[in-house]
């Protein structure tokens, strides 16, 4: 009798333990690898400027990936390939969310679509706009160099100054995508990763912040930043 009622004792734990395992992935990042035969795919995430890995798997042989893990809040993630040269891509994800991720094995990060949440849509938009800016800066400072180059200084002037306009424009940009966001959590990240060294705009940004987000972990990191700076 004691036997038997240990047993179901036992298989009352292990089950009730499977579903609190279950229960306990609420985040689905999925997706393929395009030419990727071996190798190992982490999720990591950053923790005092380290990158710790909260979950991997082993690739052999599928380009497809599956992952079912945990994360307590809204955060940015890191997708890694550590076989590869500049094999990481950061992602934004939620509890409950499911991200899909398309990338290559060359250029791991720089080719991915990536769909998610709300955050990460976002995030794809601001994406998208910092590399048109980026593209222009190129172009911008390239076209100064080579009229340096030619001692055309009046039209490398003008090219610098050019130049600096379309950075207060994407200083700009980033403030209203900032304020436009302030309901998502990808708000005080993009505060934190374009302003870290402006405590000035960075307690403006915090103070907008509706009450829920300002105690997401980003707004949290803003909020110790502008402490230690008085």
């Amino acid at each position: 009798m004691f036997q038997k009622l240990s047993l179901i004792s036992l298989l009352f734990i292990i089950l009730i333990s499977c579903t609190t395992s279950n229960h306990s992935k609420n985040l689905i990042v999925k997706g393929t690898v395009k030419g990727l035969r071996l190798g190992t795919l982490k999720i990591g995430k950053l923790k005092n400027d380290t990158l710790v890995t909260i979950d991997s798997i082993n690739i052999d042989g599928n380009e497809k990936f599956h992952f079912a893990t945990h994360i307590n809040q809204p955060q940015a993630l890191v997708l890694s390939l550590p076989q590869v040269k500049n094999g990481h891509l950061v992602f934004f994800a939620a509890p409950n969310d499911t991200i899909h991720i398309f990338t290559y094995v060359e250029n791991f990060g720089a080719q991915a679509i990536v769909n998610g949440g709300a955050n990460q849509t976002a995030k794809n938009e601001y994406d998208k706009m910092m590399r048109q800016f980026s593209n222009k800066e190129l172009d911008l400072f390239k076209a100064k160099f080579e009229a340096t180059r030619q001692h055309l200084l009046h039209e490398a002037d003008s090219l610098g100054k050019k130049l600096e306009r379309l950075k207060q424009k994407r200083k700009l940009y980033t403030l209203n995508f900032i304020f436009r966001n302030k309901d998502k959590e990808i708000a005080p990240y993009i505060a934190m990763m374009q302003f870290y060294n402006n405590p000035k705009i960075l307690d403006t940004i915090y103070k907008t912040l509706p009450t829920q987000i300002q105690q997401s972990v980003y707004a949290q990191k803003i909020k110790t930043l502008m402490a230690n700076q008085n």
